[in-house]
């Protein structure tokens, strides 16, 4: 039996991740509605698809297939994305202890794609919101006072 080493976690994969987050949310919110919420239910069916053969056999499929009904839930509701970006955040974490990277050539992208998905997760509970809208909100709303 092979035995894991954990792949170190840096600070600078967490800003790497972080950055890929913002840059997801920003292209993202580029998109009207309702094919912002469409086009975000079918990435969360594939995030759920990207380790079928990471490590842990059997496992895989059946987390891909739980991630294929909850990305189907999540086609009419934004808090079900969330859910599926959270379940990956910590399929992400079992990857970085004990089985394949995300990203082979690198072995800390798991850990990296857990803090980019918690983010996401964390954007999709608050129906995925146009940082865009939000900035012409926030400015419109500083002319006036």
């Amino acid at each position: 039996m092979t035995t894991h080493i954990v792949p170190e976690f840096t600070i600078a994969t967490a800003i790497g991740a972080v950055v890929i987050a913002i840059i997801y949310i920003a292209l993202t919110s580029l998109m009207k509605e309702p094919n912002r919420q469409k086009l975000s239910a079918i990435i969360v069916a594939g995030a759920g698809a990207v380790y079928w053969s990471g490590g842990l056999g059997v496992w895989e499929f059946v987390f891909g297939s739980v991630m294929l009904f909850i990305a189907y839930k999540g086609l009419t509701h934004y808090y079900f994305i969330g859910i599926g970006w959270l379940m990956h955040t910590s399929w992400d974490i079992v990857h970085h202890l004990y089985a394949n990277p995300i990203v082979y050539l690198n072995p800390s992208s798991s850990a990296g794609c857990a803090v980019c998905d918690t983010i996401l997760a964390i954007w999709f509970f608050y129906k995925a919101p146009s940082i865009y809208e939000w900035f012409r909100k926030s400015k419109t709303d500083n002319i006036k006072a």
